[in-house]
């Protein structure tokens, strides 16, 4: 007789269930016979390949248990799964919502401080030669000081490029000397700032694409300047810029040779336009003399790819050019051009310690929506246990259980990931300008930016639907059809674990977003020793020296003449003057803000004097008079009287000795400073330009004071747009990180508090639902609404205690950390804690009263009928 092939019978055997494999191969065997008969046993044998060989398709037959995970993969089962989810979704709107929106927020945000940081982290990788691109830098001590410089003398690259062979470019570059007039006719002047200096090997060394022009050539001849591409919109409009002339400094034509696109912001290369740096000499006086004798070029190497970094290092000091400031005790070292922004030496030590801050509370804000979507659905458990159970009964195997809640995981994921994104791109425009985070919206478009958002989309489908997923399959069929389900399966111990992560990260945001308003309110009103509200700088530009004295007359006929002073330079900026100088007694180096002043200037100011110049308040100032600090003597080693003393330092004198005050930040102490009194401010001080500070009243309205203000000048013929600034303004920028830092706690504190919110309403929900009957028992037989309701409401708020005496200590310590930032600081008080601790209470409980007073309140037939 002849026999089916033993070889298609031995793979029939290997992919066929056991249970079923009797049934199809007996089957297949009486096809076989019958065939044989019909077509003979050689095409039979074909013909029973061919059938044994439909059965081991793809779906079409599995074993139980090795072919499981293709089962659960079929179109028609991932339809059904599907299916189911979406139906339980849409069943449970409240608590459906609440996942959706906790995790919707949860993912933007993580998405937006995620985007931020990585951001920051790769700071200038983008140019075509990053990891060959070095920074110069030079450091030297000053008494116990050590103190970085990054600019250099013009001669510095031309040396460099000339005596070491293991340097293929240089690349000089200065962001700008101060703001400059560009006009092009009356109509288009204006004052603006970062107009830089730079060598023809700058924008193809550093990858910076031209729009217009050619990158080799747009920087190599005198009197080229490159534009970015706003500027260029700015005076020419739609014209096409390229060959058109832009007047540089109200008087030096200057021919526009490319346009840039717009620069990346994660870059240390920042300007509005670019002047050739072999302009220079041609461009007057102050820029000649820069070019002559100044340190002000950031010098860039691009060094061979087999070049030894620290063998460059050492020939830089033997390098010799034509410098005439530089101390020759310095050092130079070189920095790789990625690690300047944030580990550069001089940079700040916690600016990387920020940004883990920043990604820790991303992290904190994204498992707190976990949390929730966790803690629901879980808790909701006993409500599908019956649906458990029934599907085992008649068949269902766990792993398909597991797919089925995964499904579900996955669908309210990414629809909160789709919300998240559409979330992401409206509000970062406007997080971006709030915040002042100088993000470039191109990174929404970018590679990165869409594996990040996958990533986390991904990640936070595995985590919130992993464990609902084993704990709601893990059920036994016979207790919970007995309604047993409850108990070390419900979840109950990691819910409340869940709600006290949940407070803890709300609470302890909440104490440091108090102790941050509280140290910004303390530096704002803190006292500086000087009066600089309601005080508005006036930029006086050298050029503008014979229109001065009656310009400075006419403000004073305006605003009152005590009401008005002069000052060389803008305080509260980092433009203030600073000399290193060594005491005649004590031999200390130290570095020393100076100042330039007429008379006015301290009694306008509020400057307190603790030794005034002699005949101070009986005559006019007839010559230059010298007054100091009184730190500054403090450091010198002086005692007693001062004028009687000798001078701190040598070849001076000492006039007068004012009490300390602030003119740059409380992060570190007041700086020793010297302050020139002069009577001529024509001559003496507004040759290099200068400032006419001006107080307004209490009272006056600030913009039509301006306009009058504006109005004055222009009577004067000005040869410079007016330019003006307001003191407080400038100093609230010193504290630009802080407040920024403040701005996200805030807003990362409300966004923690609605999240735990959300989680909190939802548990509460689901507690009332479960408990409806025993509140109807319980009102039945006398209970009052307010024992119902803190019957409801206890274990919650315990679980709130918790959390504050969790978070306090945590949170007082990571503020006094940072606290020891400023040399002037509060004390981090009690009622801080407490205050946090009452406001977290109190909206938990707003919360839990939603729905417990609501319960409370239902009438208990009601609550007694109810399934």
């Amino acid at each position: 007789m002849t026999r089916p092939p033993r070889l298609a019978d031995r793979l029939l055997a290997f992919f066929c269930a056991p249970h079923r494999l009797e049934e199809v191969q007996g089957d297949l065997h009486e096809e076989f016979a019958y065939q044989v008969d019909r077509i003979g046993a050689r095409r039979a044998r074909w013909r029973y390949w061919w059938d044994v060989l439909g059965f081991v398709k793809p779906f079409a037959m599995k074993r139980e248990k090795q072919d499981y995970s293709i089962s659960i993969l079929s179109p028609a089962m991932l339809r059904n799964y599907f299916a189911i989810a979406f139906r339980q979704l849409w069943k449970n709107p409240l608590f459906s919502a609440i996942n959706i929106i906790g995790l919707t927020v949860g993912l933007a945000v993580s998405m937006f401080i995620a985007l931020y940081v990585w951001h920051e982290f790769h700071y200038d990788r983008f140019e075509p030669s990053a990891s060959r691109i070095y920074r110069i830098a030079s450091v030297a001590k000053y008494g116990d000081q050590e103190v970085i410089f990054s600019g250099l003398h013009e001669s510095f690259g031309r040396e460099i490029k000339r005596q070491i062979p293991e340097v293929e470019m240089v690349v000089r570059f200065s962001d700008g000397m101060g703001d400059v007039v560009l006009q092009t006719d009356q109509n288009h002047r204006f004052k603006e700032t970062n107009i830089g200096f730079a060598d023809e090997s700058m924008l193809t060394v550093m990858g910076i694409r031209l729009l217009q022009g050619n990158s080799q050539t747009a920087l190599r001849e005198p009197n080229q300047i490159v534009l970015t591409r706003q500027l260029a919109e700015k005076y020419f409009g739609r014209q096409n810029p390229l060959g058109k002339t832009l007047i540089f400094d109200k008087q030096y034509p200057m021919t526009v040779s490319g346009i840039t696109d717009d620069l990346p912001t994660n870059s240390i290369i920042q300007f509005n336009g670019l002047v050739s740096l072999s302009s220079m000499p041609t461009l007057g006086a102050h820029q000649q003399n820069a070019y002559k004798g100044g340190g002000f070029l950031t010098t860039y190497l691009l060094v061979r790819p087999d070049a030894n970094v620290r063998l460059i290092e050492q020939k830089l000091k033997s390098v010799k050019s034509d410098v005439l400031f530089a101390d020759t005790s310095a050092s130079y070292f070189l920095e790789a051009l990625p690690s300047v922004h944030l580990d550069g030496r001089g940079q700040p030590t916690d600016t990387r310690q920020s940004l883990y801050i920043l990604l820790t509370i991303a992290l904190i804000i994204l498992g707190l929506a976990v949390i929730n979507y966790v803690s629901l659905t879980t808790a909701r458990a006993t409500k599908r246990a019956r649906e458990v159970g029934i599907r085992k009964a008649v068949g269902g195997q766990r792993n398909e259980l597991v797919s089925q809640f995964f499904m579900e995981s996955f669908l309210t994921t990414t629809l909160a990931f789709v919300l998240s994104l559409v979330l992401l791109q409206l509000l970062f425009p406007w997080a971006n300008q709030t915040l002042d985070l100088h993000m470039d919206t191109r990174l929404l478009t970018q590679g990165p930016y869409l594996g990040l958002m996958l990533t986390l989309w991904l990640c936070c489908s595995l985590l919130s639907g992993g464990y609902p997923a084993l704990l709601l399959s893990g059920f036994r069929p016979a207790a919970v059809l007995k309604g047993a389900a409850s108990g070390r399966h419900s979840g109950a111990g990691v819910r409340r674990v869940f709600t006290t992560v949940q407070f803890t990260a709300s609470i302890g945001l909440l104490i440091c977003s108090l102790v941050l308003y509280s140290q910004m309110r303390f530096l704002r009103t803190q006292n500086l020793g000087i009066n600089r509200a309601q005080v508005v700088g006036i930029r006086i530009d050298g050029d503008m020296v014979s229109q001065f004295p009656a310009l400075r007359d006419g403000i004073r006929q305006w605003a009152g003449s005590g009401n008005v002073a002069v000052s060389n330079t803008a305080l509260f900026t980092n433009n203030i003057a600073t000399w290193f100088m060594k005491t005649e007694k004590t031999k200390k180096q130290l570095m020393v803000n100076v100042l330039t002043v007429d008379k006015p200037f301290f009694a306008m100011m509020g400057v307190r004097w603790q030794t005034s110049p002699v005949g101070w308040n009986a005559r006019p100032i007839t010559k230059e008079l010298t007054v100091y600090n009184q730190t500054l003597l403090n450091e010198a080693g002086i005692k007693g009287d001062p004028i009687q003393q000798p001078s701190p330092f040598k070849d001076q004198h000492t006039d007068g000795v004012v009490a300390d005050f602030h003119v740059r930040s409380l992060h570190g102490p007041v700086s020793p400073m010297q302050l020139t009194v002069v009577s001529d401010t024509n001559r003496s001080m507004m040759a290099n330009g200068g400032y006419i500070l001006v107080r307004l009243s209490p009272k006056t309205d600030v913009s039509q004071a301006l306009d009058q203000l504006k109005a004055v000048y222009n009577a004067h013929q000005p040869t410079s747009p007016f330019d003006y600034y307001f003191l407080d303004e400038a100093y609230d920028k010193l504290y630009a990180k802080e407040t920024r830092l403040m701005q996200l706690f805030n807003g990362f504190t409300v966004l923690t508090l609605l999240v735990a919110c959300l989680g909190l309403l939802g548990l509460m929900t689901f507690s009332v639902d479960v408990r409806t009957k025993e509140i109807g028992v319980r009102k039945v037989l006398g209970a009052s609404v307010a024992g119902i309701v803190v019957l409801l409401s206890k274990d919650f708020l315990k679980l709130v205690v918790l959390a504050i005496l969790i978070a306090s200590p945590v949170a007082w310590w990571a503020m006094n950390k940072w606290l020891q930032n400023f040399t002037y600081k509060i004390d981090i008080e009690w009622w801080v804690f407490a205050l946090a601790a009452g406001l977290a209470t109190g909206i938990a409980i707003i919360t839990i009263s939603f729905q417990s007073v609501k319960a409370a309140l239902t009438n208990p037939v009601k609550s007694l009928r109810s399934e």
